[in-house]
């Protein structure tokens, strides 16, 4: 018996354009076997290379062929680990089993819902007053996507994964939608590395929590100083 669903109703968005997000950052880039070592962080990566997950997957796309291009963005550690590495409590629309990569269609959103992400964690871990420095990045999409725009940005937990199994099951890239965390923004949740250009680095800010909430962003590429009530608003506040 056939079923109607959300799936049935998606109208098809063919997205070819630049978003953005917002990783954790190091200054300087460390050996994460340094402290073990003892000059022997060679080796030691050596033996770590033979279970990472990411890597595995790496030798499988190429066929275990060295000579493949390894500047091709699927590749890239920026788009090949979020696919490689799922996350165990699942994103917005999608369960653990189908990892997604989400993305603001514009600097602010990005950094507001990038925010709210690092709030909760720190709330959780109970994390005492600290800086915590941000990377910027960009990178096309371009794919077949189910519009999502007008779903409400407050649909509780088990409707968005059940409206997102319908999606991807309907062979969809991914779906966009609007962020409880500023929903004048967009963004997209993308289900396939290969719909993805390369990442490229841009700002870099500092947020500034204070035991309680990120109370200040700071932009190391334009100096200036955001309230991430203001980020999270309809109005335009980033620095050209």
């Amino acid at each position: 018996m056939w079923t109607h669903s959300v799936a049935d109703d998606a109208v098809v968005e063919e997205i070819d354009r630049v978003f953005f997000t917002l990783i954790p950052s190091r200054f300087p880039t460390i050996d994460v076997f340094a402290r073990v070592a003892n000059d022997r962080s060679g080796e030691l990566a050596e033996i770590e290379s033979l279970t990472n997950p990411r890597l595995r997957e790496r030798n499988r796309i190429t066929s275990g062929v060295d000579a493949v291009d390894g500047s091709t963005p699927l590749l890239q550690n920026w788009n090949h680990a979020p696919f490689t590495y799922p996350n165990p409590e699942g994103t917005r629309f999608f369960d653990a089993d189908r990892p997604a990569l989400e993305l603001a269609a514009d600097k602010q959103t990005a950094l507001a819902i990038s925010i709210r992400k690092r709030e909760l964690f720190l709330t959780k871990t109970g994390e005492a007053p600290i800086g915590l420095e941000m990377r910027e990045l960009s990178r096309r999409v371009k794919g077949r996507f189910a519009n999502a725009l007008d779903w409400d940005p407050q649909l509780d937990l088990a409707e968005r994964r059940r409206r997102g199994r319908l999606i991807a099951d309907a062979g969809y890239d991914g779906l966009i939608f609007r962020p409880v965390e500023r929903p004048t923004g967009m963004c997209v949740s993308v289900l396939r590395g290969d719909v993805l250009d390369r990442a490229v680095q841009l700002d870099h800010f500092k947020y500034v929590w204070d035991g309680r909430r990120v109370s200040t962003v700071y932009s190391f590429g334009s100096g200036a100083q955001y309230s991430p009530d203001d980020l999270r608003g309809s109005d335009e506040v980033l620095a050209a």
